[in-house]
This record gives structure tokens, C-alpha cells and sequence, in this order.
């Protein structure tokens, strides 16, 4: 396989800063990209996302891993971060990798974790990547965002300390204009939602809503034993082999 460090400049003119992972022997490759969670990075979880892109790249598909704008290596502060934000890096470098010469411009896939599985949700109708990949989509973050808000505010701050980054309330005001379920409407391509059974932060019902919604476009599979971040090896390689396989048959 082949590792690129990746750089690609968003609408503001910052930038981003990312790995691509190739197969070998493929001049154009089928890529997904894929987005981190809250407080994430491209590494993902104990480098669970280093890991699931050489396991996609064994089996012929290529993975686009870039931290959001105010995380990891790209530019800005984590208190720049907004939900908007996160929606328009994740269209920009969708169209900064069909532009690219490695990668095959009609077969391309969008995945996201957590928060990164919200916002592949909410980016696909726009972009209608060919595939869809959602681990543990954290919707729930919409629920109550602005109450949460409201209340720090009220306390006299505009911001919160979230285990060393500042945090501030302007993302969740931001956030409370889209809605979750609204927003995903509209892409009737092929998804599929992956859970571990012992998620504490996304439970069943919120994947269940957009089952529900993709209808039976959609698959949904449990990882039994698995937590937020399907972290032990059993439920890293069965997440890593559902979105494998998936992706082998879509893209």
C-alpha cells in the first residue's frame, strides 16, 4: 500500500491536512473519505482509523483521512470549530478528491464516526458519494444543543473546558439550526449503520431513525460487545470487516 501525506486548501483558504492510504497496482482507486468524531482526529481511536484504512487498502479500496478545520494538524483553533464548518470541509475535500489522480472520481464513498457519522449524513444528499458509511452516527449531539448552550451562557461564560480544549457555545447555536433527520433526507444510495452493543453515547434508537429513513437501502449491524469506539481487538476487526465488505460491493 501506499501512504500520502495530504494537504487541500478549504473555501476560507486554510488548510487541511490529511493522510490518503492507496492499494498497490491501481491507477484509480474506488476511495472513501472518511470523518472523525468529536475531539477526534484522522488517527481515529487509538489509531483505529490508521488501521481500517490499510485493512480497506488490503482489500483494493483507498481511505482519505483529514482532521476538520480547528483539529489535529489542519489550521484554526478548536474554538473555531462550528457544525457549518464541519459540513462545508467535508464538501470540500469530497471535491478536492474527485480532482485527484489517484483517485476514481465515480466511485466514491463518504464514512464518518461519531460526530463524523452525523455530519457524512447530513453532507451525503449534497454530495451523493457512492456509498455510505455510518459508525455509531451521533446525532444525539442535535438533542438539546442549545438549552446546554443557553446554560453556560447564563452562568456568565460563552465557553467550556472539554478535557483541555475550548469549546465554544457558538458551535452548538450553530448546530441548533439544522436537524439530523431533516438534513439526510434525500440520498437513496447505499448505507450501511454499524453500532457495538455496548455503545454508552449512541444507543439504538438514533441509528434506528435513519434506518427508518434510508429504508431498505439500509443495513444495520450490531458489533456485539463493542463500545463508542469499538475498542478491543474483536470489535475493531468485526467494524473493520462489515465496513470492508460493504464498501467491496458498493464501490
Amino acid at each position: 500500500m501506499t501512504t500520502i501525506q495530504a494537504e487541500a486548501i478549504n473555501r476560507d483558504g486554510k488548510t487541511l491536512r490529511g493522510i490518503i492510504t492507496l492499494p498497490d497496482g491501481i491507477e484509480k482507486a474506488p476511495v472513501v473519505l472518511h470523518l472523525h468524531g468529536f475531539m477526534g482526529s484522522r488517527s481515529g481511536y487509538r489509531s483505529s482509523y490508521t488501521h481500517m484504512a490499510r485493512a480497506l487498502a488490503q482489500k483494493g479500496i483507498g481511505c482519505a483521512r483529514f482532521d476538520f478545520y480547528g483539529n489535529g494538524e489542519s489550521d484554526g483553533e478548536f474554538e473555531d470549530m462550528t457544525f457549518t464548518s464541519l459540513l462545508e470541509n467535508t464538501e470540500d475535500l469530497f471535491n478536492w478528491l474527485k480532482l485527484q489522480p489517484w483517485a476514481d472520481a465515480d466511485r466514491l464513498g463518504l464514512s464518518g464516526q461519531s460526530m463524523g457519522g452525523f455530519v457524512a449524513a447530513s453532507a451525503a444528499p449534497k454530495l451523493n458519494p457512492k456509498a455510505l458509511v455510518l459508525q455509531c452516527p451521533g446525532a444525539g449531539m442535535w438533542y438539546g444543543c442549545k438549552e446546554r448552550a443557553d446554560a453556560i451562557v447564563q452562568s456568565g461564560q460563552s465557553w467550556a473546558d472539554v478535557e483541555g480544549l475550548r469549546f465554544d457555545m457558538s458551535f452548538n447555536y450553530d448546530l441548533a439550526k439544522y436537524n439530523p433527520w431533516q438534513d439526510a433526507k434525500g440520498y437513496d444510495g447505499s448505507v450501511i449503520i454499524i453500532r457495538g452493543t455496548n455503545d454508552k453515547l449512541v444507543d439504538d434508537g438514533a441509528c434506528e431513525q435513519y434506518v427508518e429513513l434510508y429504508g431498505d437501502n439500509c443495513e444495520f449491524v450490531h458489533i456485539e460487545g463493542g463500545d463508542h469506539n469499538f475498542a478491543s481487538i474483536p470489535a475493531r476487526a468485526a467494524c473493520e470487516e462489515a465496513t470492508a465488505n460493504f464498501l467491496t460491493k458498493q464501490l
